[in-house]
Order: structure tokens, then sequence, then C-alpha cells
């Protein structure tokens, strides 16, 4: 019997070692530097943006931020390598909606559980979109575009990939002008669409205004209207679609830091206070409205609503339109 109780003393004290061993650890976080994911190349929009917050983040933590670049597969490359992470805080990721609320309607056999695999932290930006044409293209309005093409069945436009936030955003619009007869033409990424468009080769492109902005700001390329709900500062001339007859219309995209699922509530904590903290920084709300983002945060709570929100939206219209990236 008393051995008994020796042995159940123990085994307490040894809960409690490892209790207090976890909560040290926990609250020693971090001590070592610490990994963010980006799925696309270095030198994009995700990767500036991600590179812009690891510099501030950095600080605010204590640690370096190491930016990863894992492009490819639809960045199914980037979300394997994250959840292959350990859930510790040391491997976070910048994904955009294609990689939590979309590619598991694109496969036949998604090639993991978006809803089960990732931990939101918070939303970091909100992503505007543009109908864009060159400048002499003959309309300078929604309704005149919207003749245009009517008047052109078969009309083309670009976008930076199939089925991504961008191409999905035409295809709205599409089926709110009633079923616009158009081509969509998928490139590898918005660089080559804009340099189709400014060479003449393609008509017409849905892109994020980030990437095409120095060309707009240059004259070379006239956006018709944007997708968000409210105009952009940085181009107050230019009306939303929502605003140029069809009230509601609203297709944008977001970027947000996820951790892979199972990272202790505290460690997310502690991360997103430090994104929301950094994302309100006079620095970096001047560097994303210098590139036509908007600087918005979140709890984990509301971040995770939004992504299943997008991803019921989505869905629905992925499963429509029959898109598939399976080969």
């Amino acid at each position: 019997m008393i051995q008994m109780k020796s042995l159940a003393r123990a085994l307490v004290a040894c809960s409690a070692a490892v209790l207090a061993f976890g909560a040290h650890a926990q609250a020693a976080y971090p001590n070592k530097p610490v990994r963010v994911i980006v799925g696309y190349a270095a030198g994009g929009a995700t990767d500036n943006l991600t590179r812009q917050i690891g510099v501030m983040l950095g600080e605010k933590l204590g640690q370096p931020i190491v930016v990863d670049n894992k492009p490819g597969g639809s960045t199914v490359i980037a979300a394997q390598a994250l959840i292959a992470s350990q859930p510790d805080g040391y491997t976070m990721a910048v994904f955009d909606p294609s990689t939590v609320a979309m590619n598991q309607f694109l496969f036949k056999k998604p090639p993991y559980d978006a809803g089960r695999a990732f931990q939101p932290v918070t939303v970091l930006t909100r992503i505007p979109f543009g109908i864009m044409v060159k400048p002499e293209f003959p309309a300078n309005n929604l309704k005149e575009f919207v003749a245009h093409v009517k008047a052109n069945p078969g009309f083309a436009f670009g976008s930076s990939g199939a089925g991504n936030p961008v191409h999905l955003a035409m295809e709205s619009f599409r089926n709110a002008a009633g079923g616009l007869n158009m081509v969509h033409v998928p490139y590898k990424g918005g660089a080559p669409a804009i340099q189709d468009l400014l060479g003449g080769q393609l008509p017409s492109m849905m892109m994020d205004v980030p990437s095409a902005m120095q060309h707009i700001k240059a004259g070379k390329i006239k956006v018709i209207a944007l997708t968000t709900a409210r105009r952009s500062d940085l181009l107050p001339d230019v009306p939303t679609i929502a605003e140029s007859g069809y009230p509601g219309f609203e297709a944008s995209s977001w970027f947000g830091a996820f951790v892979p699922a199972g990272t202790p509530p505290a460690i997310v904590t502690r991360l997103n206070t430090a994104l929301r903290e950094t994302m309100g920084s006079p620095q970096l709300q001047t560097w994303t409205k210098s590139q036509t983002l908007e600087a918005v945060t979140s709890t984990p709570d509301e971040f995770g609503a939004l992504v299943r929100t997008d991803a019921e939206k989505y869905g629905r219209l992925i499963q429509q339109l029959g898109l598939s990236l399976d080969n």
C-alpha cells in the first residue's frame, strides 16, 4: 500500500513537471527563427508582402523570419510543406483562397483536407481585381464593355491561371451579366498575361491590381471597373462593378497567415497579436497602400469563418463551371 502511494505521488510529480516544462517552453516561444512558407516564386505579390511583413514581425517576436518559397502545383507543394511541419509555431504560411478554399474542389482527389489541415491566424490584406484593357479599347465603362462583348461572341479574356481567384472573379461577372459569351485564356502567372495584353495579343483580362499597377500608372493599361465593394484610394476615378449596374457584386481576394492544425492556442494568439500590430503599423499601412492592397486583420475565428464562406462560394462556382486541375 505504501509502495502504491509512493508510485502515485511520483506520477503526480512527474505529470506536474511535464506540464510545467510545456508551459515554460510555450512561454519562451519563440526561441529560434520562424519559417514562413510562400506558395509562389520570389518577386511576386505574395512573396513581396511576406518579406515586408517579415522584417517588422521578426522585431516583434525577437527572432528572424525566414521566407521559404515553394512554388508550383497550384500551391499544393506549399500546402503539403506546411502540413508536414511541426505544429509548434515555428512554421507559418501565407496563403490566398486558392490553397484553402479552392483546391479541394479543383481536384477529383484533393491532395489534402483544407478544413482540417490548417489553423487560420489572421487575414493580412485584401486584394482588388479589375477588368483591364489597352487604352485604345473601344469602351470606357462597364456598360460599353458589356455591349462590346455581346457584339463580339467568343471575346477573349486572360487571367493568371485556371481556377484561381482572378479567373473565378471574371466567371462570377459573366454570370452576373447574364452569361456573357467569352473565352478564357489561362496564363502561367500574371506577368505573361499582362505582356500579351500590352502587346495586343490579348484583348482583355481580369487581373489583380497590384500586378498591373505600374502599367496602369504609366497609362498603358485602362481599368474598366474594379471588383471590390468600394473604390480604391489609389484609383479613385475607377468605378466598381457594383456601382456600374451590378449592385452587390464583389469578388476580391486576400492574403492570410496560417499555421498547421494542432498548434497550441497560446502560440496562435501570440502570432495573431504580433501580426495585427505589424499590419497596423504606419510603415505597413503606407506600403500596402502603395501596392493597392488594403491592410486588414482579424481574429483566428473571424478568419476561419471567412475561409469557410469563400469555400462555399467558390465551391459552387467551380462545380457549376465544371473546372478541374486534374490532367
